[in-house]
């Protein structure tokens, strides 16, 4: 099975906006954060995360995580479509799953983002589902350029905005001494790779260095909300 998660902390805080709308879960197996948006958006992050939970809880296998997956977003797409008020509500999903079958999973929709730490390299693990990144692999518009782009935050996936929801998920190769970061866009758009690296190298255990990490994103006038999953192997 591989080498396991031996240690977690998390963190969150408000940045730059008026609610939190990101969600967080940190349990034995299952580590997750959710942005929700829209009205109702801390709606959408909070259901997301309790159904995933549950779901899950009762099966451990990859196949039960993607089930769990798609019951989130069941549970996100009826809440919205029951009241014209939250119509628009939807969240992004990044977890890691530790299954019974193939060990370690990230499942992930949206823009929030699972880096994991090697040997002082730093490699960000999974695709942003924006118009802009989508662009930018298609070689139309460069990375400097995708920046400033208007449409930068314009997701093309993500849970509660249509009854079965497309999922990017695979197995994680994990060394001793790796960390994981799955993390929220206020924090990557604010904190530079070299800041990201260097927390999470900085030898603080996991829920000091997540601490650290939220810490500073809102010190540097995070205009969104901010929240960090920190896991070491």
């Amino acid at each position: 099975m591989g080498v396991n998660i031996v240690g977690s902390g998390s963190a969150t805080d408000i940045g730059g906006r008026d609610i939190n709308q990101d969600g967080v879960l940190v349990t034995d197996n299952l580590f997750a954060v959710a942005d929700g948006f829209g009205q109702g958006g801390e709606m959408a992050s909070q259901v997301a995360l309790q159904t995933l939970s549950a779901v899950f809880s009762a099966d451990r296998s990859i196949a039960g995580l993607l089930a769990a997956c798609q019951d989130a977003n069941r549970d996100v797409w009826q809440r919205a479509n029951a009241q014209n008020d939250i119509a628009t509500m939807g969240t992004t999903l990044t977890a890691v799953a530790n299954t019974v079958d193939i060990g370690v999973v990230v499942v992930h929709v949206g823009d929030s983002r699972l880096y994991r730490v090697r040997q002082g390299r730093l490699s960000q693990l999974t695709l942003d589902h924006t118009v802009v990144d989508d662009l930018v692999r298609a070689g139309e518009l460069n990375e400097r350029d995708a920046e400033s782009h208007p449409h930068r935050q314009v997701l093309l996936r993500a849970l509660g905005v249509a009854p079965v929801v497309d999922l990017d998920y695979g197995g994680i190769s994990l060394q001793p001494g790796d960390r994981l970061l799955l993390c929220t866009d206020g924090l990557f758009r604010t904190l530079s790779v070299d800041d990201i690296k260097a927390a999470l190298l900085s030898g603080a255990e996991a829920q000091r260095a997540a601490d650290d990490l939220v810490s500073s994103a809102v010190c540097r006038s995070a205009e969104d909300n901010v929240t960090a999953v920190i896991l070491s192997a």
